[in-house]
């Protein structure tokens, strides 16, 4: 069992640098980190190069969702990931502590998970959690939540997930196994950015494959929010994918078939 860490960097590559978590990845065997700069920086490059990380400079920018699934791609024609390994999409300015990377090792090599998320925290005292396990949203649910800072689909789950619930996660730290995510056809590139981890797990869990809380492997998000930054470009994305999430017809595939979708990296 090998686990395959997706990072994408859109000029993060301070953060990721400061934060040090490919260092820390560096260290483990099981583990492999393929970071793609989407907006390419020498310095990156020469962290990467420093702790093995696999370093992808892109072309021209592309959004979250194309970004993670050529990195799947290139995992698996290019590094030979299998079916029963790993792959972890993994923010930039995520952290995560050695105790913790034991901790992950540790689930999946029982092999029983399919799709995970880490108990996320906004700090390293570990008293705030992250919202990134949530309620499915409705398109008012969306409004709510922006002018009113309504939380009624956010989820408290410090006695854990109730099991007669449906959730979704954030693609901040999303575990899944290598052939779930070439079955899923990966993250619907439809959503430059934001939505898609809804949209994912709706996917999944419509294929059978419900979200598994990891409680015991846990991180810190330093999260920016640049979304609520009203009328800046990550506004705008924001609304464009909700409303394609919301009023769009839910597909148990995404939009890209699979050949298409394995054709396109070939190229």
């Amino acid at each position: 069992m090998r686990i395959f860490i997706s990072i994408v960097s859109h000029r993060h590559h301070d953060v990721i640098i400061n934060l040090g978590t490919i260092k820390a990845l560096s260290k483990y065997d099981e583990i492999t980190v393929v970071c793609r700069d989407n907006d390419p920086v020498g310095k990156l490059k020469r962290y990467c190069d420093k702790y093995n990380a696999h370093y992808l400079a892109n072309g021209h920018e592309q959004g979250f969702s194309a970004n993670n699934n050529a990195n799947y791609m290139y995992c698996k024609f290019e590094l030979g990931m299998t079916e029963d390994d790993y792959f972890l999409l993994l923010n930039p300015d995520v952290f995560i502590t050695k105790r913790n990377i034991l901790q992950l090792i540790a689930a999946l090599k029982h092999g029983d998970i399919n799709l995970g998320v880490a108990n996320l925290y906004l700090d390293r005292e570990e008293m705030v959690h992250d919202d990134n396990i949530r309620l499915y949203p409705k398109f008012s649910s969306f409004v709510k939540t922006y002018l009113l800072n309504d939380r009624s689909t956010m989820v408290n789950r410090r006695k854990g997930l109730a099991k007669n619930k449906q959730y979704w996660a954030s693609c901040a730290f999303l575990v899944v196994k290598a052939d779930v995510y070439n079955q899923l056809n990966g993250l619907d590139e439809r959503y430059y950015m934001y939505c898609e981890d809804i949209d994912f797990s709706f996917r999944a869990n419509k294929a059978g494959y419900p979200l598994q809380y990891l409680e015991q492997v846990k991180a810190v998000h330093f999260r920016r929010c640049a979304s609520k930054q009203f009328m800046s470009k990550y506004f705008f994305w924001h609304v464009q994918s909700v409303f394609k999430y919301s009023f769009s017809k839910k597909q148990e595939t995404a939009l890209t078939s699979r050949l298409e979708y394995q054709n396109r990296y070939k190229k």
